[in-house]
């Protein structure tokens, strides 16, 4: 059998590995990009996803990218690090080797953090004429989810919270330091951050508040979609600012191209519904992608 683990190298010199699994004749690849500090085998659907694309003639290539992980010494990457406009090296690069493999037909898709990163590639990304669907899974507002409550409510205490790390942030980069880590209390205490990294995700005109900012109650960057995209969530606790029946409304709204669905009694990674998310996205593949153009 073919190894199937690839190593993409960026063109930034960053090493991205990954799980790429091949459809034998295959011409359509589906490639996922993972969420915040994971990788790309973390996310236990990916198996499911293998076992439902691959049986449908589909190849799946299933991507680390420089967020993978807290933090690479070696390579100086990680989600404590990372800086979001990155995003685009990384899909370049991985949409570079699927089109040189031959593939005719690349779905790009992002679970959590990866949703932002797939939209904004859809906006600015080198090869985003070559992407034939889109697929987003529990889509998130990262800035957007840290200023509101667990009951989707703007909350004034998380708002003073996050200005006061952007003021630690701002004076530690002011310093010469912007690759100090924060305190730990950064970043919702999840994860160490480095000041250059929270503040490229919390600056008030930061990128990645252009992907999915689901409170400001439109999308500008994912209205510009102009490929079929299915979007799923949970009904649990999200990252999406506002509830999220009311973010899969307003992407339907933003974009008639979209398709959703919000799985019941079901968290952020999809836990017990694995399979039945696989077949949803198996039958979008089949009927809005591969049966199209």
């Amino acid at each position: 059998m073919k190894y199937p683990i690839v190593q993409i190298k960026t063109a930034d010199n960053i090493n991205l590995h990954g799980l790429f699994i091949e459809s034998e004749k295959s011409q359509a690849i589906f490639i996922h990009t993972h969420g915040t500090a994971s990788n790309f085998y973390e996310e236990n659907f990916i198996k499911y996803l293998v076992e439902a694309l691959v049986a449908s003639g589909i190849s799946l290539l299933s991507m680390n990218n420089r967020g993978a992980g807290v933090y690479d010494a070696y390579q100086k990457t990680g989600a404590a690090v990372e800086i979001f406009e990155d995003c685009l090296l990384d899909l370049d690069a991985v949409v570079e080797f699927a089109i040189e493999k031959g593939y005719r037909k690349i779905i790009l898709s992002g679970h959590s953090l990866g949703t932002e990163k797939v939209v904004y590639y859809m906006a600015k990304g080198k090869y985003r004429t070559k992407i034939s669907g889109v697929v987003l899974l529990a889509p998130a507002t990262s800035p957007g989810s840290h200023i509101y409550s667990d009951n989707y409510q703007p909350s004034e205490i998380e708002r003073q919270n996050v200005e006061k790390l952007m003021r630690e942030a701002q004076a530690l980069i002011a310093a010469g330091k912007g690759d100090d880590f924060m305190n730990r209390s950064a970043y919702a205490g999840i994860m160490p951050k480095s000041a250059l990294s929270f503040a490229n995700t919390f600056n008030a005109d930061a990128e990645i508040s252009l992907a999915l900012p689901f409170h400001a109650g439109k999308l500008e960057l994912y209205r510009t979609i102009s490929v079929p995209t299915f979007v799923a969530i949970g009904d649990e606790h999200e990252y999406t600012a506002i509830p999220p029946i009311e973010a899969l409304k307003l992407m339907e709204s933003e974009n008639p191209l979209t398709k959703t669905h919000q799985f019941k009694n079901c968290d952020h990674d999809f836990s017990g519904h694995e399979g039945e998310l696989a077949n949803y996205i198996t039958r979008f593949m089949q009927s809005e992608v591969l049966n199209k153009g």
